[in-house]
C-alpha cells in the first residue's frame, strides 16, 4: 500500500462470532454433563451411564461429517438447538433392556464369562431393539416438515432440522452397534442387585401414597417399617401394592 495509507475495519464481526461460538460450546458441554448425571441417577449404574453418554460425542462427530457432506453450516441455530436427551433416547432403551435382562433373578450373584456376557447382551438388546428403532425414527420424522420451509424461515430452521436428524441417525446406528459392544466389554460380569436412588425415590413415594390412602395407623406403619428393611424390594413391590389395593 502507498505510504501514509492504512486500512481500518469499519464493521468487525469477530467479537460477535466468538461470542456465538462460546455460547454453542458452553451449551453443548453443559447439556452433555446434565444428561450424564441424569443417566447415572436413573440407570443406577455408572458404567452404563458412561456408555450411553459416550454416544453424544460420537453422534456429534457423525453429524459434523454429514454437515460437511451436505454443506450445512455450523452456527448458533444449527448446533445450539441440539437436544442430547433426544439423541441418546435409543441408546438408553437398549442399555435398559440389557441391564433388565442381565439383572434378572436367574443371574443374581453369578459371574458371567465373556461368551455368556456376549450372549446375554445380545438377548437383552434383541427384546427392545425394535421398540428403540421405531421410537427414534418417529422422533426423526417430526423434523421432516421443517425441511420443507422456504424463504427466511427455511434459512433459519432448516440447518437446525438437518443437524438434529443427522445426530439422531448417528445415535441410532451407534445404539445398534457400538452400545452392544461397549456393554459386553465394560458392564460388570458379576450381577449384584442394588436399589438405585431412583428406586428408593419411587419406593418411598409409593409407600407415602399408600400410607396417605389407608391412614397412618399402627398396622400400616409397622408394615411400612418392615417393608423398608427388605433388601430385594423390587421383587416384592408389586405384591405389596396389589395386596393392599
Amino acid at each position: 500500500m502507498p505510504e501514509g495509507v492504512s486500512i481500518e475495519p469499519y464493521l468487525n464481526r469477530s467479537e460477535l462470532v466468538n461470542r456465538n461460538i462460546s455460547t454453542v460450546v458452553n451449551n453443548l458441554i453443559e447439556g452433555a454433563i446434565i444428561v450424564f448425571l441424569v443417566l447415572i441417577l436413573f440407570l443406577g449404574n455408572v458404567r452404563a451411564g458412561l456408555i450411553v453418554a459416550s454416544v453424544i460425542p460420537l453422534a456429534m462427530l457423525f453429524a459434523f461429517i454429514m454437515m460437511r457432506i451436505f454443506n450445512v453450516t455450523a452456527n448458533l441455530m444449527s448446533l445450539g438447538a441440539i437436544d442430547f436427551g433426544i439423541v441418546v433416547d435409543g441408546s438408553i432403551v437398549i442399555v435398559e433392556g440389557i441391564l433388565a435382562h442381565i439383572y434378572e433373578k436367574q443371574f443374581c450373584g453369578r459371574t458371567l464369562s465373556k461368551k455368556e456376557m456376549d450372549a446375554e447382551v445380545k438377548k437383552g438388546a434383541s427384546g427392545v431393539v425394535r421398540s428403540a428403532t421405531f421410537a427414534v425414527l418417529i422422533i426423526s420424522i417430526v423434523f421432516f416438515p421443517i425441511l420443507t420451509l422456504s424463504g427466511i424461515e427455511g434459512k433459519y430452521f432448516t440447518p437446525m432440522a438437518k443437524t438434529l436428524i443427522f445426530c439422531i441417525i448417528g445415535a441410532l446406528i451407534l445404539s445398534l452397534t457400538y452400545i452392544l459392544m461397549m456393554a459386553s466389554l465394560f458392564l460388570k460380569h458379576t450381577t449384584v442387585v442394588k436399589p438405585t436412588l431412583a428406586d428408593r425415590f419411587l419406593r418411598n413415594g409409593l409407600i407415602a401414597i399408600q400410607c396417605l390412602r389407608t391412614g397412618i395407623h399402627g398396622y400400616s406403619f409397622g408394615r411400612w417399617l418392615r417393608f423398608r428393611d427388605i433388601r430385594a424390594y423390587p421383587y416384592y413391590m408389586s405384591d405389596y401394592i396389589r395386596h393392599d389395593l
